[in-house]
């Protein structure tokens, strides 16, 4: 029974209770008569028994024309006030009241309408000092805005969690394909988590390292660390902490570089000096026999040849050291551009072996070890490195327990690796050198990256028992010296609205979370007809994400399909596209995988949502993309908080709440109002109490209008 009819089932009630009690009182007063009485009464109800139906059926009519106008008059004219009067101070107040009724009803609206002209006047101005107050913090907001955006580093805010919490252009371009640029298909956005983006082992031993300087009160907090991303490039990190007043870490700022042409051209200047120098050694034997022959000569001829064979060996020797030291130099150059810091050694082997042995069951004797030496090194990757080669070596001896000898010399550090059970060939521990690791390149380039070297310490390269890694101790540059400090959060409360930082999604019950504070992903669907099962595609779908009760223009997904079939005139008519449009766009099977990226962790929004989730639901098999999300419909929360009202189609609604809806029957104009009319929803869920998801999706299938089924 709909809202609107339960003054219908009070009427009813009461009827029926009246004519039990005149029924009842008639039934005492009948048995009260005597034969008598009775005999009259029958005579009188005989003669006179049309006139006593006529009557009845006029009471009736009467009775009922009374209830229909009081019901028409008082009692939906009341019902309809209370629920536009609401619209007017909460969302709408242009909105006024166009209700008939009684007289006193028409006077009400009228005093309604009256109270609200003043309201939208008052709001009006109260909007224009708000503005007129905002207007020079809107200024510094968009310098602010700019100097981020033109920063040479990408920036990325975090709350605790790893919510993105800020994020400047850079960064969104840092992580974009070349390819196409417009769209990312891992998604950086506002309340995304930056573990779609960067392997979270790596931000999580980051933070690790931040909390130990934090607990230890060293001045500087920084982390760094060096990774690929999907994209191909290779980025250079730097992990800041965000602390609050109390010095507790909140969040973390990520700044990245890129660095891929910086190495890549190491790589290349490496490549050609090692090519030189093999041409210059092979240049040195030719001399060398050339010099031979000259020793090999009679005497008679050496001496003409004495002068000229000491001056050739000179500049040859010259050449050498000058080849080495450029060598070095153009290494130096390269390599101090990659940000390593000094890394106290005990802690460096005591994370080793801890790792080592929790996460593969293998036994490591630190020997020789000097707890206040401090070793240069992106910690993270040189770490991981080590454990890939004890792992490696483990699978080819099959030994569980090795010795890791620490000396110094001249600078370096030198860490000899035995073991003492099977050896291992010279080639097996070469092939090491080449494998790539987890999420990292090669394990040789990873030693490159840390400026350390890799030996085979044998004289027989069938039987190796000892390698060893050799890594510098410290390195002057300018870089190991910069030092930077914590950002207090709230220092500048005027330019950020942080409070994304109180979202804690580790332990986030969805079923129980204010629908204020919960991600939505609202989309729509533009399709070839209206028949999911009977060979309708999907032509556009867009969507738009609703992030801390904003709608966040910025983060869109919007593609055209190309449904493989025609399209026809009539459905051509509402939104607009023909098969030219789409004809040669990526397929459902292509677009349908990123866009189930592009909600993940969010609830699904839509106007009669049911039909657009049909459309994704016909296409799981043939896409092997299943949506899981929880899925909400304004349509029905519409009918929820407007029981009183009969229409509930998007523009009835938009009307209603004061939406403005630009680009009607366009993927991306749908979803985009329905984000809007949702939040003009929220205070009238509210008021009827309905603040968790939990609350609206009862509200929902209370509805008459959730029995719509496609």
């Amino acid at each position: 029974m709909k809202e609107s009819n339960r003054f219908l089932k009070v009427t009813v009630f009461i009827l029926t209770a009246t004519l039990l009690v005149v029924g009842s009182t008639g039934l005492y007063i009948w048995n009260a008569l005597n034969i008598e009485q009775a005999q009259m009464l029958e005579a009188i109800a005989t003669k006179h028994s049309f006139a006593l139906v006529a009557i009845t059926i006029t009471l009736m009519a009467v009775i009922g024309l009374g209830i229909d106008s009081i019901y028409t008059n008082y009692i939906y004219p009341l019902k309809k006030i209370s629920s536009e009067a609401l619209t007017i101070y909460s969302t709408n107040p242009s909105h006024r009241l166009k209700i008939s009724g009684s007289k006193e009803i028409s006077t009400l609206t009228e005093i309604i309408n009256d109270f609200a002209e003043i309201f939208e006047n008052l709001s009006k101005d109260i909007t224009e000092q708000i503005l007129s107050a905002r207007k020079e913090t809107e200024k510094e907001r968009n310098l602010l805005a700019a100097i981020m955006a033109e920063l040479p580093q990408g920036v990325i805010i975090c709350n605790r969690s790893g919510g993105i919490l800020l994020f400047n252009s850079r960064a969104k371009r840092l992580f974009s394909h070349s390819t196409y640029p417009s769209r990312a298909d891992h998604f950086i956005g506002l309340g995304r988590s930056i573990f779609h983006l960067i392997d979270k082992e790596l931000v999580a031993h980051a933070i690790e390292e931040i909390e130990e300087r934090l607990n230890n009160n060293k001045e500087s907090l920084a982390s760094y660390f060096i990774t690929p991303i999907y994209t191909g490039r290779l980025l250079s990190i730097e992990t800041i902490p965000v602390l609050d007043q109390e010095k507790v870490m909140t969040g973390f700022i990520l700044t990245f570089k890129d660095i891929s042409d910086q190495v890549n051209q190491y790589e290349n200047i490496d490549n050609t000096l090692l090519s030189f120098k093999q041409n210059m050694v092979s240049h040195f034997d030719q001399t060398k026999l050339f010099v031979k022959d000259l020793i090999e000569m009679p005497s008679s001829q050496k001496a003409s040849h004495k002068v000229f064979r000491k001056k050739m060996l000179e500049c040859y020797k010259q050449i050498e050291n000058q080849l080495n030291d450029t060598s070095s130099s153009i290494l130096d150059a390269t390599i101090t551009k990659v940000p390593l810091t000094k890394l106290l050694l005990s802690e460096f082997l005591i994370d080793i072996q801890k790792r080592a042995g929790e996460q593969n069951g293998i036994k490591i004797n630190i020997k020789n070890e000097e707890p206040s030496k401090r070793m240069l090194a992106d910690s993270y990757s040189l770490s991981v490195a080590f454990i890939f080669l004890i792992i490696n070596l483990s699978e080819i001896t099959n030994d569980k327990e090795y010795d890791l000898m620490v000396s110094f010399n001249n600078g370096q550090i030198l860490f000899d690796i035995k073991w003492h059970s099977i050896p291992a060939s010279q080639d097996q521990i070469e092939n090491i050198f080449t494998k790539k690791i987890r999420s990292q390149p090669s394990f040789g380039y990873v030693l490159k990256q840390n400026r350390s070297e890799f030996d085979i310490i044998s004289k027989d390269p069938q039987t190796c028992f000892q390698v060893r890694i050799t890594a510098e101790a410290e390195l002057q540059t300018d870089f190991k010296t910069k030092k930077r400090g914590a950002v207090i959060a709230e220092s500048r409360p005027e330019f950020y609205d942080f409070d994304l930082f109180k979202v804690d999604d580790a332990t986030k019950d969805i079923f129980n979370t204010d629908l204020r504070k919960i991600i939505f992903t609202v989309f729509d669907t533009e399709t070839t007809g209206l028949d999911p099962d009977g060979g309708d595609e999907v032509i556009s779908i867009a969507a738009v994400r609703i992030v801390n009760n904003r709608i966040v223009y910025q983060d869109i997904f919007e593609e055209l399909v190309d449904p493989k079939r025609d399209i026809p005139i009539e459905s051509y008519k509402i939104h607009g596209i023909n098969y030219e449009m789409v004809k040669g766009k990526p397929d459902i099977e292509t677009i349908l995988p990123l866009f189930k990226i592009y909600t993940y962790d969010t609830v699904l929004l839509g106007h009669n949502i049911a039909f657009d989730m049909k459309m994704l639901k016909v296409k799981e098999e043939s896409t092997n993309t299943a949506f899981s999300n929880l899925v909400l419909d304004t349509l029905l929360l519409s009918a929820a908080v407007y029981p009183i009202n009969a229409h509930h189609d998007m523009e009835s609604i938009a009307k209603r709440l004061g939406v403005n809806i630009i680009g009607r029957h366009t993927a991306l104009g749908d979803a985009i109002a329905t984000a809007e009319i949702f939040l003009k929803l929220v205070p009238f869920l509210n008021s009827n109490g309905i603040f968790t998801l939990k609350d609206a999706l009862e509200a929902s299938k209370k509805t008459y209008y959730s029995r719509l089924k496609y």
